[in-house]
């Protein structure tokens, strides 16, 4: 879902920014769940396309920014990239409230609303990511 908003967001200020994803547990080559083609559908976006990745180090070489849904993510990104430390961040860190509201949860297994919530705080974190990301400061 993140890449697929974040990639709307890019494409709609006309950005020159490459967006991808991948996972720290994840299997190469799934589809999305039924609940996220259709949280997304109602955001007029059809991800039915994308698959999942792990994620490699050739990603994290070549990515200029890595952003994790949750602190234990990028933990884990940390830990099995250790040249990724000063380019890897918290996707909600530049607006929450404290260590708070840092993670989005993880959605898998639950109902719809669990999806949709992850979605809405995903979408409340990105016009921070692309100010960082294109000005290097979130509150720009």
């Amino acid at each position: 879902m993140a890449e697929a908003l974040f990639r709307k967001m890019v494409e709609d200020a006309g950005a020159d920014i490459s967006v991808g994803s991948a996972g720290v547990g994840a299997f190469d080559g799934m589809g999305p769940s039924q609940h996220s083609l259709a949280v997304m559908k109602e955001e007029n976006i059809d991800i039915s396309h994308l698959r999942s990745a792990q994620i490699s180090r050739e990603m994290v070489s070549e990515c200029s920014h890595i952003f994790g849904m949750t602190s234990g993510h990028c933990e884990a990104v940390k830990a099995h990239f250790p040249e990724a430390v000063e380019k890897t961040f918290v996707l909600r860190e530049f607006i929450a409230d404290e260590a708070l509201d840092f993670d989005v949860p993880d959605p898998i297994g639950g109902e719809i609303d669990d999806y949709r919530l992850a979605r809405n705080l995903i979408q409340e974190a990105l016009p921070s990511i692309f100010r960082f990301v294109t000005s290097g400061n979130p509150d720009a």
